[in-house]
């Protein structure tokens, strides 16, 4: 109620109105074009949320300026166009007729349309479409784990090496769980598809081995020593083992096109239940005797 007394006052103000002769402040008038009136309450209405002070005065005077100008060319047209070029009547009626449809399929869509997809589906349309779906940047899966910054590689570095190549649950749990105690990120489920570039985010890879790194069969010692020039300020080491590969032209894992599948799946989805909806509320109009033709045969129900 305050915003809205500080935009009445502001308004009056700057149109230098005199509310006390009108009981209802909404209908006081502060502009006019070819005896079009605007009213207090036409501006509130278009008036920005939480607007105020000298913002309202501002705004106030720009609206009023524009609505002018539009009614005043509006005249013009109205006044000086021929005839045949003023008559706008079937393209106003089918501009609102769009609005209509539009906003009730929106409502209908927010109503009924599933949005949930499964891992199912999400696959069922990527073998469907796979070249819409080929990779431009190779990727990996892996499995890794980084030692903390500056310390030297453990003893037992080879039995950690073993561990991390071997595919036996348990020495993995039981690696899994000395990385947890000691702080140390690890990934040793090999399960997400990484880029590179991604996979160097949390991985200490040194670009000049990048070829070897990405080829190797094996775990691989990174070692990457300070470089304080190149904000490197300490030794950074880490184990890598790549589990697997795919590369550029190879179709996308589901998980990593997952959103655009999901894009497309909905709006093929959305289509489809427009369709549905246009074809029974049509066979319902024709049930309720809303509809008729003059043509011998009733229309097939998909008819436009």
């Amino acid at each position: 109620m305050a915003i809205r007394s500080v935009f009445w006052c502001t308004v009056l103000f700057v149109v230098g109105c005199k509310p006390a002769e009108v009981l209802d402040p909404s209908l006081q008038v502060v502009a006019t074009a070819y005896r079009e009136k605007l009213t207090l309450g036409d501006l509130q209405k278009e008036c920005p949320a939480h607007i105020t002070g000298e913002d309202s005065a501002v705004w106030s005077k720009h609206f009023i300026a524009d609505w002018q100008q539009r009614r005043t060319l509006v005249h013009l047209a109205q006044t000086e166009l021929p005839d045949n070029e003023r008559d706008f009547e079937s393209e106003v009626t089918r501009y609102r007729e769009a609005l209509y449809i539009h906003a009730y399929e929106d409502r209908f869509l927010r109503d009924h349309l599933d949005t949930a997809m499964g891992r199912a589906e999400l696959q069922g349309f990527l073998d469907e479409q796979p070249d819409l779906f080929r990779l431009g940047a190779p990727l990996f899966r892996a499995r890794w784990l980084v030692f903390p910054n500056g310390a030297a590689f453990p003893r037992d570095i080879r039995d950690l090496q073993r561990q991390l190549a071997s595919n036996d649950a348990e020495k993995l749990s039981n690696l899994s769980s000395r990385c947890t105690d000691a702080g140390m990120p690890h990934d040793l489920d090999a399960e997400r598809w990484w880029t590179w570039a991604e996979l160097g985010q949390v991985v200490p890879l040194e670009p000049r081995r990048d070829a070897r790194q990405q080829s190797s069969n094996r775990v691989t010692k990174i070692e990457w020593q300070a470089d304080t020039a190149s904000g490197r300020p300490v030794d950074q080491r880490a184990l890598l083992l790549i589990t697997q590969r795919l590369n550029t032209g190879d179709i996308s894992p589901v998980e990593r096109a997952a959103n655009r599948i999901g894009e497309l799946l909905l709006h093929r989805r959305r289509d489809r239940t427009l369709v549905t909806m246009r074809q029974k509320a049509v066979e319902a109009a024709w049930a309720e005797a809303a509809l008729s033709t003059t043509q011998a045969d009733r229309p097939d129900s998909d008819t436009p």
